[in-house]
C-alpha cells in the first residue's frame, strides 16, 4: 500500500524579502551617492577646463589684433603722425573718405590738420587713428561690480566715458543678440592686415588703376573686400576700391570715396604694398542664450558698395571686459615718441581734463593695452558655492562680486605691447 506524504513548500518569509529590499536600498543609494558626486565632480573639472579654455583663447585673440593696432606698412603710424614728416603736399595718411581740402588744406599749419581734418571722416574709416578705448561707467580700478545671471545690458551711449559715438552705439545694439552689456569695456582697433600684396603697377588719375602681383592674403578670411590700405616706406592712404577686377584694383570718386590719389605723389612701385583695412570693435554682449561673450563688430564694404557692419560671436563665457591703456612717457605733439610707457589709465583718464583737442594725439602715443577678463562656465554646477561676498574677483583693479549662480568663474590678465610702437619703432 502506497502512503502519500505531503511535501513542505519552499520559498521566503515576509522577514526575509523586508531585509533583502533594505540591504538593496542601501546598495542603490550608495550607488546614486557614487554618481552624484562622481557627476558633480566632472560638472567642476569639465567648468575649470572650458573656462580656462575660453579665457585663454579670448585673450589670445585680443593679443593677436590688439598687437597689430596702427599697422600702416612699412613706416609705423606715429612716425607718420610727427609734424616734422607732414608736408603740404604728403599729408600724414591719405585718406579717400575726405576731400582734397580736407587732406590737404592750406598747408600753411600741418599740425593742425593732423588734429582736425581727419574728423571729417565716418567714424569706422578714421584710420588716423589707430586705436580707441571707452571705459564703462564706474569701473575704474577700485570701483566695485555686481556681476549678474543675466548680463544686464546697457541703456545707451553714456554707460561708457568718453560716451560711444551714436552710429557706433546703433551698430551695436541692432538686431537682438550681441546688445553690449554693461559695465565692460570696450576697444576700437583698426590698421592694415599683417600681409599684404605687392604693387606692380600704380597710375594715378581720375580713376587710380593699382596692379598687384596676387590677390591671395587680400581675401583670406574676408569675401569680396573693398576696403584697402596702400603704403611704401614714404606714404600711406587708405581707400574704398571702385572695382576689382583679377589683380586689379580701381578707385574713383563716389561711394564712400570723396576722392582719389589723382593729387597725390605716386607710390613707388616695387616697394609699395596694398593690404585689407581693418576696423574692428572688441565688446561684451549677450548672446541668443541670454550668456556672455567676447564679440567682434567688423567693419566692410564691397568694392564701390556701402560702409556695413557684422558682428561675430568670438568667446561664450566672457563675462567682463577691462582695459588700461599705456601712454608714452613723452607726451609732447612735436617730441618723438620713446617707446617707454609712462603712464596707464582708463580711456576717460588718457585725455587730461579740458584737453579735448588732444583727444587723438592722445590715442596716437598709446604703446600698451592692459586686458583684464572674467570668464564664467557655460553651465552651473551641482555643488554649492561660498557666499557671494567671500568670492570676490578682481580684474586690473576693479572688484567683482559673482551671483550665487554656482558657476566656476576665474580672471585673465595680459599686458599687450602695440608691436608698432615698441622702442625703437
Amino acid at each position: 500500500m502506497n502512503s502519500f506524504s505531503p511535501k513542505r513548500s519552499a520559498g521566503l518569509s515576509l522577514i526575509e524579502i523586508l531585509i533583502a529590499l533594505a540591504i538593496g536600498s542601501l546598495l542603490i543609494l550608495a550607488l546614486v551617492q557614487v554618481f552624484a558626486a562622481s557627476r558633480t565632480a566632472y560638472q567642476l573639472s569639465t567648468g575649470l577646463a572650458r573656462t580656462q579654455e575660453n579665457g585663454r583663447f579670448a585673450i589670445d585673440i585680443l593679443q593677436r589684433d590688439i598687437r597689430m593696432a596702427g599697422h600702416m606698412g612699412c613706416v609705423n603710424d606715429q612716425s607718420r603722425f610727427l609734424p616734422a614728416n607732414v608736408t603740404a603736399s604728403r599729408p600724414a595718411l591719405i585718406s579717400t573718405f575726405l576731400t582734397a581740402d580736407q587732406q590737404f588744406g592750406s598747408g600753411s599749419d600741418p599740425s593742425a590738420a593732423i588734429t582736425s581734418d581727419y574728423a571729417a571722416a565716418p567714424g569706422p574709416l578714421r584710420f588716423d587713428l589707430g586705436i580707441e578705448g571707452f571705459n564703462a561707467v564706474e569701473t575704474s580700478s577700485g570701483d566695485e561690480v555686481e556681476l549678474a545671471p543675466l548680463p544686464n545690458l546697457a541703456a545707451d551711449g553714456s554707460a561708457w566715458q568718453p560716451a560711444l559715438p551714436a552710429q557706433l552705439y546703433a551698430a551695436l545694439t541692432a538686431g537682438s543678440v550681441g546688445l553690449p552689456v554693461q559695465s565692460s569695456d570696450i576697444v576700437i582697433l583698426r590698421f592694415f592686415s599683417p600681409t599684404g600684396a605687392q604693387v606692380t603697377s600704380f597710375t594715378p588719375g581720375s580713376t587710380t588703376v593699382i596692379d598687384v602681383d596676387s590677390m591671395t592674403h587680400l581675401v583670406e578670411g574676408v569675401a569680396n573686400p573693398g576696403l584697402f590700405g596702400i603704403s611704401d616706406c614714404m606714404q600711406a592712404g587708405v581707400f574704398n576700391a571702385t572695382a576689382v577686377s583679377g589683380t586689379r584694383i580701381s578707385v574713383a570718386a563716389g561711394g564712400l570715396n570723396q576722392s582719389t590719389f589723382d593729387t597725390t605723389p605716386q607710390f613707388t612701385v616695387g616697394q609699395a604694398m596694398v593690404y585689407r583695412a581693418e576696423s574692428l570693435v572688441y565688446y561684451v554682449g549677450r548672446n541668443a542664450s541670454g550668456n556672455p561673450a567676447l564679440y567682434r563688430l567688423r567693419y566692410s564694404a564691397a568694392p564701390g558698395g556701402a560702409l556695413v557692419s557684422a558682428k561675430e560671436e568670438l568667446v561664450e563665457g566672457v563675462e567682463s571686459l577691462q582695459l588700461q591703456f599705456g601712454q608714452d612717457s613723452n607726451t609732447s605733439k612735436t617730441g618723438r615718441p620713446t617707446g617707454n610707457i609712462g603712464t596707464s589709465v582708463v580711456a576717460d583718464a588718457l585725455v587730461p581734463s579740458g584737453a579735448a583737442g588732444d583727444y587723438e594725439h592722445a590715442w596716437r602715443r598709446v604703446g600698451l593695452v592692459q586686458v583684464g577678463l572674467v570668464a564664467r562656465s557655460p553651465d552651473a554646477a551641482a555643488a554649492s558655492q561660498r557666499a557671494a561676498a567671500t568670492v570676490r574677483l578682481s580684474a586690473l583693479g576693479v572688484v567683482m562680486t559673482p551671483p550665487e549662480d554656482t558657476r566656476y568663474r576665474a580672471v585673465y590678465e595680459n599686458s599687450v605691447a602695440l608691436r608698432n610702437r615698441l622702442f625703437g619703432n
